[in-house]
């Protein structure tokens, strides 16, 4: 159904040589989310670009929490008030942000946070590679279950790659940074997590890449891609751990039941990790914008208003960003954000009032 606008090979040598077991392992590692509170601002068509993803954000989330016995549907609502409401005093705006990881808005915060923490480390390393590790396709039911099989896994090859470290068969441990991902395919209804990491050279992209086609020997060779990473390739790991819009018939969609599936399978667990990485300084701040303030001169209560798609001053009318979606993107959140497929109206019978928990 059609929603509404809503708001080398690895070093064996020939004593006491660390194997690979088949399986077993735990997971190990967190990831932090850091988001404050205040923004400074730098100009209204940069945080319009806000402005941008909040517009989608909020249409999404009303759906998201109007999907039948989600497990998460307190946290969609969450998501739909982050940041809509925005309090300025003096050069700051303070708001408050959801820190979910569907929410554009507080990704797009996270990502610029990550980018800023781990660019010097990743450009100390001029050899670095990307590695896409993959499994089979599993279905939803067993997506939760594939993905803690992975992790599992992984910390299997991250313990024996310390091992040979401690026993001088490798110079280093494994030192890497990874991001979780999770995609659906609608011509098979079935899911595709993948571990995305940069690591520092080819030497260790390619033992990484042996040790895992040990530890998951139905994966196939080809589905596990080593490259050069440049700069593009390695911010590619601080952006959104799903893709939200899918292409069938040439169509593009934002399937909110798939995409649900996914958001319950990988709650509660940490989607970025580094691995043998020196502790980083977190970035705090959210300094996506500064001279803003210098055109909002008085303090002011910002609302957002999903039909504007902007935040206004309810006492002048003042818009925040003058922010306007152009008429191609509005269709698209009007009308692409669907259940499922789009030729089933599987949504209507469950459909709850719009009413926020």
């Amino acid at each position: 159904m059609l929603l509404p606008l809503a708001g080398g090979p690895l070093d064996k040598l020939a004593h006491q040589v660390t194997r690979l077991p088949k399986k077993g392992g735990v997971e190990g590692g967190e990831d932090a989310l850091h988001i404050t509170g205040k923004a400074l601002f730098a100009a209204k068509e940069n945080f319009g670009k806000r402005a941008r993803v909040k517009f989608l954000t909020e249409a999404m989330a009303v759906g998201l929490a109007n999907v039948p016995e989600s497990r998460l549907t307190k946290a969609y609502w969450n998501t739909f008030y982050c940041s809509s409401v925005l309090h300025k005093k003096g050069e700051s705006l303070t708001g408050k942000y959801c820190k979910n990881r569907w929410c554009l808005v507080c990704c797009r915060i996270r990502s610029a946070q990550l980018i800023k923490e781990f660019a010097p480390l990743l450009e100390s390393w001029p050899q670095k590679h990307l590695v896409t590790l993959t499994v089979p396709n599993c279905s939803g039911p067993d997506l939760a279950a594939t993905v803690k099989q992975m992790k599992g896994g992984f910390d299997t090859i991250r313990r024996c790659f310390t091992m040979q470290h401690r026993r001088k068969q490798r110079a280093t441990p494994l030192v890497a940074l990874r991001k979780l991902e999770a995609t659906h395919n609608p011509d098979s209804d079935s899911y595709h997590p993948h571990f995305h990491l940069v690591v520092p050279d080819l030497a260790t992209a390619n033992e990484l890449r042996a040790a895992w086609l040990l530890q998951f020997p139905a994966a196939k060779w080809k589905g596990q891609d080593v490259r050069p990473a440049n700069a593009g390739a390695a911010h590619e790991l601080f952006k959104y751990f799903t893709k939200l819009v899918t292409t069938q018939s040439k169509e593009r969609f934002i399937r909110l039941a798939p995409l649900n599936v996914i958001f319950e399978a990988i709650a509660g667990q940490c989607t970025f990790q580094k691995f043998g990485v020196p502790k980083t300084k977190a970035v705090l701040s959210d300094d996506e914008a500064t001279a803003l303030a210098e055109e909002l001169n008085i303090d002011a209560v910002f609302e957002w208003v999903q039909a504007q798609a902007d935040w206004v001053d309810k006492e002048s009318g003042e818009m925040l960003t003058d922010y306007k979606p152009s008429a191609q993107f509005r269709q698209f959140v009007e009308s692409k954000i669907v259940y499922n497929s789009p030729q089933k109206n599987l949504f209507k019978d469950h459909l709850k009032p719009f009413k926020p928990i």
